[in-house]
């Protein structure tokens, strides 16, 4: 059938079955999945894509580092397998960043789906496991000098053959890797995952047929293109340029540049990274495929965030990234921290240049880091292993106060309850709270970060891949930048220790006490703008301290004796 004959009722039916299908997916994978990572934390993505690698589909809660770039992956694995060799009942799997992968720890597989013989998607799962071996617990190698020292790297392989398990790959993943029975279940339920959406689409074909399924699916990614360059036809055209700085790639101790240039025209944005750092020697470098995906995402929060994102959404968008910059490394270059650490700095520029197109409607930086902090038992390679990521603040926004406490920007991943942390792992949760006087001071608020404290009960190795112990989260039109992030170690019997955002598996003995604390949100606005009443709630609420509200907001505090101890009054002075 001819496509434009789509009527639009059907359209409408199958547009929404195909995206209902794709969220199902998620819920399948986190409930059928053994690791915290994914059954707490949700660190995972799905997606439905064409035999081209256009998404058309992808997971509205999911992580944004994750959606865009999965055409580059798909892609790379029909490079690497013809499309004539993929059959009923195969699924391909990899996690290669040099044929279009996240970093190696995001295991990306794609399972095809034939109606009356004909291919018509692949339904996909992107999903970061705990462990693939390397020599530190948790593969974050921040010693790395190369891709080599960063754990397991699999190629574009056929996990299943014909709807049979390929016992033998299997064997290399879970031979290499900390728990392999985490992992291997971990990646059976990324094929139930896949396996769920398949039969929904099949279910489609079986009713509407299979060229009106596919035409729909066209019709997804037009829609969303026109939709996507009407919204960026409001960017005034012309060129932006913004820069900011990653702290380092924990080898040399200087700072990592991001130069970006966006340029606007009649609906469509070139975004070009020229001037940016060449690639580093540390494990900093991000990825093509996952500069791809922090460029879309920041782009699409921007000027469409309520509509849904497929690759038709990313058509307007041309990205220049030079080859053998930190935006683009050439092989073999480590990647492992710079699928979210660098990755938030991408996304921090181009929000930049997007505040200077569109002034009054792009928020000040968030925290700009995951703040993965990696705990393993010492000496005990096939044991539980924390991985965590921690929630911080958005910046501050052009009409509300940034959101506190919780992940923004690239990342989209939930906390680990503090009792499963407990229970799964050698560590005891002294305090888990939200920093106060971080948030940058402005008419609007930045979020504020947060801050664990935590007892290890056995001897353990931590890393830390993190980011904003040095720079500080921008604030915008005179809002104050955000607190810095700040790492400490006590052990047993010795003076408080400072840790870096990039340490790599530090000896922790038992009885230790290890802090963790989030950088926080840029604040937007003059701080002198903000209104008596939310200062007042801030005090209530413990997201500032007294003093921090007489030195930054100028104002007087006098103890309310009609409240309960400890209560204040904010006056203006």
């Amino acid at each position: 059938m001819e496509c434009r004959d789509l009527d639009p009722i059907t359209f409408s039916v199958l547009d929404s079955g195909i995206r209902c299908a794709v969220e199902e997916m998620k819920a399948v994978v986190e409930r059928t999945a053994y690791s915290n990572l994914w059954r707490e934390a949700g660190d995972l993505s799905c997606g439905l894509l064409l035999a081209n690698g256009d998404i058309v589909a992808q997971g509205k809660g999911d992580i944004p580092i994750h959606l865009a770039s999965m055409s580059l992956t798909l892609r790379g694995m029909l490079r690497a397998i013809p499309i004539e060799n993929v059959n009923p009942g195969d699924v391909l799997l990899q996690n290669d960043p040099y044929q279009g992968n996240n970093h190696m720890p995001d295991f990306f597989m794609a399972m095809p789906v034939f109606f009356d013989r004909k291919l018509v998607c692949f339904t996909a799962v992107r999903g970061h496991y705990v462990d693939i071996g390397s020599p530190n617990a948790g593969s974050y190698n921040l010693a790395a000098r190369d891709i080599y020292g960063e754990g397991l790297r699999i190629p574009p392989v056929k996990l299943y053959k014909g709807g049979e398990l390929d016992e033998e790959i299997a064997a290399i993943i879970t031979h290499n890797v900390r728990n392999p029975s985490e992992r291997l279940g971990d990646m059976r339920s990324q094929f139930a995952g896949c396996s769920h959406a398949a039969r929904r689409i099949v279910d489609f074909c079986e009713k509407y047929g299979g060229d009106v399924v596919s035409c729909a699916m066209e019709k997804m990614l037009d829609h969303s293109e026109l939709t996507a360059r009407n919204a960026l036809s409001r960017i005034p055209n012309g060129s932006y340029d913004f820069e900011d700085f990653c702290d380092g790639d924990g080898v040399e101790g200087k700072p990592l540049a991001i130069r970006c240039t966006l340029t606007a025209l009649e609906g469509s944005i070139t975004v070009d990274f020229t001037g940016s750092s060449a690639q580093c020697k540390g494990p900093m470098n991000s990825p093509l495929g996952v500069t791809y995906s922090a460029v879309c995402f920041a782009v699409k929060a921007v000027t469409e965030p309520h509509t849904p994102s497929n690759s038709g959404s990313y058509r307007p968008i041309t990205i220049v990234a030079p080859e053998g910059t930190i935006v683009n490394p050439i092989e073999p270059a480590p990647v492992v921290a710079g699928n979210h650490e660098t990755s938030s700095r991408i996304a921090d520029v181009v929000l930049g240049c997007l505040a200077k197109a569109l002034p009054g409607e792009v928020p000040a930086a968030g925290t700009g880091s995951s703040t993965v902090l990696i705990l393993g038992r010492d000496g005990v390679a096939d044991d539980s292993l924390m991985y965590e990521v921690h929630g911080a603040g958005q910046g501050g926004a052009p009409n509300h106060d940034g959101s506190d406490a919780r992940r923004t920007s690239i990342g989209n991943t939930g906390n680990t309850p503090n009792e499963i942390l407990e229970l799964t792992n050698p560590v005891r949760i002294l305090e888990y709270a939200v920093r106060s006087d971080t948030g940058g001071a402005g008419t609007f608020r930045g979020g504020s970060g947060i801050g664990r404290r935590m007892l290890v009960t056995e001897d353990s190795v931590v890393t830390i891949a993190a980011e904003r112990d040095v720079s500080q989260p921008y604030g915008l039109e005179g809002g104050s930048p955000g607190a810095c992030a700040a790492f400490e170690l006590v052990r047993p019997g010795e003076a408080k220790v400072t840790l870096t955002s990039k340490e790599s598996s530090v000896k922790v003995p038992a009885g230790s006490v290890l802090s963790v604390a989030c950088a926080a949100g840029g604040g937007f606005g003059a701080p002198g703008g903000r209104d008596l009443t939310a200062i007042q709630d801030d005090l209530d609420d413990g997201y500032i301290t007294p003093a921090f509200a007489q030195s930054v907001y100028g104002i007087s505090i006098e103890e309310d004796t009609a409240r309960e101890e400890g209560a204040w009054v904010a006056k203006r002075a």
